[in-house]
């Protein structure tokens, strides 16, 4: 016989005692917090400054309702292999795939723009190679990426023996999923990135703002500034920045090596 109510009443018990043994350590660095998270105690770990990409694609409901299972497999791979990939060369500290989304948390230097080089790159490859074998099936993949940098608190939850994760909390996680959602819903024809106020600061920095904001003018024929400042529909002063442009093929790779070189990111990239 499955005693229900002793059941839930042993949990209730244990949650309980987790909660009065609450505490918080700070670190710099995801990888030093995720080493040191525990199981079934209440110590939970909080990072500092770190950014988050929440990338998901568009339309994915009705694309799988569409697809045969191998089809919808091969989107998977296309969208999912790359993205695990391309936030490794940039020094990702961890990430998270789930069917046809992924998160990607970095921290320590140039946390924030990290990230956003890393978006651009897996945007760049979404449009030019898997759109591109995609087209043959007359179908078009649209990315939504939200990019936002803040404090992450860490644990594991879960037994010690199985069935247990590395759950993260914090806003700027939530922050980057809600500019993804809504940047879905912006922009219906291509994939696109959007960034909160604070990551746009770090990319609209004097040092780079020309090789992060500012068109290269390949495209118009004139340079011009690539973000367009809205808002997260529903949401009291909540602005973001969004970005449709991708690596340009002619001046992509000297803009990209033109920003690590700036932040001294080229050792730390070519290590990874």
């Amino acid at each position: 016989m499955f005693e229900l109510w002793e059941f839930l009443g042993e949990i209730d018990k244990r949650v309980k005692r987790l909660i009065t043994e609450i505490t918080v350590e700070d670190f710099d660095s995801i990888e030093d917090a995720v080493k040191k998270a525990s199981l079934e105690t209440g110590k939970w770990y909080r990072v500092r400054n770190v950014a988050a990409v929440f990338s998901d694609l568009a339309n994915s409901t009705g694309i799988s309702n569409e697809k045969t299972k191998i089809g919808y497999s091969k989107i998977l791979e296309y969208i999912n292999f790359p993205f695990v990939k391309i936030h490794k060369k940039f020094g990702v500290d961890f990430l998270d795939v789930k069917g046809d989304g992924g998160l990607a948390l970095y921290s320590g230097k140039e946390a924030e723009l990290r990230a956003f080089l890393a978006a651009v790159t897996y945007k760049t490859f979404i449009e030019k190679y898997a759109n591109k074998f995609f087209n043959q099936y007359d179908l078009v993949l649209r990315i939504g990426m939200g990019i936002d940098m803040g404090d992450l608190l860490v644990k594991r939850i879960g037994q010690k023996k199985d069935w247990n994760f590395y759950t993260w909390s914090g806003r700027v996680i939530n922050n980057a999923a809600l500019i993804s959602k809504e940047i879905k819903q912006v922009e219906k024809n291509h994939s696109a990135i959007g960034v909160s106020r604070r990551v746009y600061e770090k990319i609209n920095r004097q040092c780079i703002r020309k090789w992060t904001v500012v068109s290269c003018g390949c495209h118009k024929g004139r340079k011009e500034v690539l973000w367009r400042k809205y808002y997260v529909t529903g949401v009291k002063n909540f602005p973001y920045y969004l970005l449709r442009s991708s690596w340009c093929d002619k001046h992509g790779e000297e803009y990209l090596n033109g920003i690590l070189k700036t932040l001294n990111l080229e050792r730390e990239i070519n290590s990874y």
